[in-house]
Parts: structure tokens; sequence; C-alpha cells
């Protein structure tokens, strides 16, 4: 009961607290899924593609932006490894375990 009437007389002040922290971790939530997804970099890598083979782009061209598209997918596959890394360590997992190859960038 002592901690019923606890929580009711703590609401005003943990309540707005709490709505912050949700808001904020949706927010971080959100980023990290965006800083994450890959699949706008290869949609755009394809109409690169496309671009270079009805002439809309220069060789010049098409090899400037396919290099940026590559160094963001490196980055992607970055922060995946080292998120996976992080998560590995917080449950005291050596990193010896299974890999997973991406096909992006040096190994």
């Amino acid at each position: 009961m002592a901690f019923l009437l606890d929580d009711i007389l703590m609401l005003p002040l943990k309540g707005p607290i709490a709505g912050f922290r949700w808001v904020m971790n949706t927010i971080q939530k959100m980023a990290d899924e965006e800083l994450m997804n890959d699949q706008p970099w290869k949609e755009r890598l394809i109409e690169l593609q496309m671009q270079l083979e009805l002439g809309e782009l220069t060789e010049e061209e098409y090899t400037r932006e396919e290099a940026i598209v590559f160094q963001a997918l490196r980055d992607i596959r970055a922060r995946r490894e080292a998120i996976t890394r992080q998560y590995a360590a917080e449950r005291d997992e050596d990193e010896g375990g299974i890999g997973i190859y991406t096909g992006y960038g040096d190994r």
C-alpha cells in the first residue's frame, strides 16, 4: 500500500520524466534504424548504373558517385559490426563467434 501511495504522490514528478525518456529512446531507435539502413544506398547504386547505361552520366561522374555509395555502405557495415561487438561485450561473449560477410569493403 505504501508503494502505491508513493507512486501516486510522485506521479507529477515521475510522469514527465518517464515520458521524456520514452520520447528520447524512440528518437534514438529511429536514428539508429536510419543509420543502419543500406537499402537506399543499394537503390542509388542501381540508379547510377542505369544512368550510366542511358548516357545520363559520364564514366567519371559514375566513378565519383559510386565511390560515395560504397563508402556509405562500408560505414553502415562498420556501425553494424561495432554494435555487434558492443552487444557481445555486454553479454561477456568472446568475438570468436560466427562472422557475417556482407560483401562491402575490405575485410
